[in-house]
């Protein structure tokens, strides 16, 4: 019983191992953090439950180190079901805990066979233990900040799974190394100068794991960052573009608009010809033709133009939409960002109405009184569930992040303003403010 209580002791290192696992991953974990601490409470008794009775039954000294992989299989399989992201990037994540608590037996090994020279790994002593035990608490306090800020980041941002794939075997063998560095032996450590080579090979081993999660983060950051610029600049291009064509568009309906005049004249020849098909035909190409009428929503054309644009969209598909922009001043913001900005949040709204019974559009544009903060509110509902991951959402019409929230976001910093996207009740909610100056001179007015 003595053997299988200590057993028991020496696998409460553990416990301070756990937290490390979930720091990257604290924004994809399914349960509330309740139930994840039951959860975690159970698989432990579960183990101390095996690793008592393997001592209690086997005269093999402490069974930490049998029971290690198993045990290791088995949290694995429960981290696995429990955090919501793809199967590498919980191999790193988990690995990278698990690389820690190997450092902290190659660490207090160092102690124990300082302590106890004619000792052995396998009468690790309860010193050495604690050494290990506040070298993961110490862990656990000041790689916090790393793991859920760079880590985190590279979880959360890089994207490319053919990479994860790869990267993941870097902790593993590191932890793997850990094993085979630990002396066995320790009467070995004092044969020439391996007691005073060791600590210095150790360090080494130390910095270079750390340089390599470190350049890891680096070339990752700048692949993020490069992709991000392309993708911005080309989606800008494309929506430009777009937006270019929708006010070309616009035009056109005015000056058919202004050539009404004279449709009045062919329309009033025939139906003084009594020619009515024909009349029936002319009249259905001209409303064909006609298809968006620009209503007054502010100062600015291209904005009435496309805020017009999507109201007659709605109607179409009978989509209820209420419209409200107030702004009392001209603001120095560019058209084409603003447009590309409401264009992208009205197109999200209109696709997520799909299949809604009682579809409805709102949006409010409003300036802050006295200030140069311009705010944009736009609510939508939806039905299904929206796939997340972190701060992003997946697009419902193709694989991957949906591109039109990202195109807004990248706006929204360009201004150094600040988004919200809420999802409460089957309503999608978007909320945006915009840092704009007013405009200096009146001719901008």
């Amino acid at each position: 019983m003595p053997d299988a209580c200590a057993d028991l002791l020496y696998s409460s290192i553990i416990l301070p191992m756990i937290p490390l696992c979930f720091y990257p991953v604290k924004e994809y974990v399914k349960s509330r953090v309740s139930v994840l601490v039951l959860k975690i409470i159970m698989a432990l008794l579960l183990v101390g439950g095996c690793v008592t009775l393997m001592g209690m039954i086997h005269s093999l000294g402490k069974v930490t180190d049998f029971i290690i992989y198993p045990a290791g299989i088995y949290f694995f399989y429960l981290y696995n079901r429990e955090v919501s992201l793809s199967f590498s990037k919980k191999l790193f994540a988990f690995f990278s805990a698990c690389l820690v608590g190997g450092f902290s037996k190659l660490y207090a090994t160092m102690f124990d066979y300082t302590l106890h020279p004619s000792g052995n790994a396998l009468a690790f002593s309860l010193e050495a233990l604690g050494v290990q035990i506040l070298f993961l608490a110490a862990a656990d306090v000041f790689l916090y900040l790393p793991l859920t800020r760079y880590i985190g980041w590279m979880i959360t941002n890089f994207h490319e799974e053919e990479i994860w794939k790869r990267v993941w075997c870097f902790p593993a063998l590191f932890l793997a190394s850990t094993y085979f560095m630990y002396p066995r032996i320790y009467r070995n450590m004092y044969v020439g100068y391996v007691r005073q080579l060791y600590p210095f090979v150790l360090l080494f081993f130390t910095f270079f794991v750390l340089l390599i999660y470190f350049l890891f983060y680096i070339v990752a950051r700048s692949f993020v960052e490069r992709q991000k610029t392309e993708i911005a600049n080309q989606m800008l291009s494309m929506q430009g573009a777009q937006y270019q064509q929708l006010l070309r568009t616009v035009e056109e309906n005015r000056r058919i608009r202004h050539d009404f005049r004279h449709q009045l004249i062919v329309i009033s020849e025939l139906v003084g010809q009594k020619e009515y098909d024909r009349l029936e035909e002319y009249v259905g190409r001209y409303m064909d033709d006609v298809q968006t009428e620009v209503k007054l929503y502010s100062y600015s054309a291209a904005l009435n133009a496309l805020i017009s644009y999507y109201e007659s969209i709605c109607d179409r598909r009978g989509i209820r939409t209420e419209f409200t922009v107030t702004l009392s001043k001209k603001l120095w913001v560019s058209d084409q960002d603003f447009c590309v900005l409401l264009g992208n949040l009205l197109e999200n709204a209109i696709d997520g109405t799909r299949n809604v019974q009682e579809a409805y559009i709102t949006l409010k544009i409003w300036q802050m009184a006295s200030s140069n903060l311009l705010a944009v509110k736009i609510t939508n509902p939806f039905q299904g569930e929206l796939k997340r991951e972190g701060r992003h959402y997946r697009s419902s019409k193709r694989e991957g992040f949906g591109q039109g929230l990202e195109s807004v976001e990248m706006i929204v910093r360009k201004y150094e303003g600040m988004m919200e996207v809420l999802t409460d009740r089957q309503v999608f909610t978007v909320k945006i403010l915009l840092q704009i100056p007013l405009a200096k001179t009146e001719e901008r007015v």
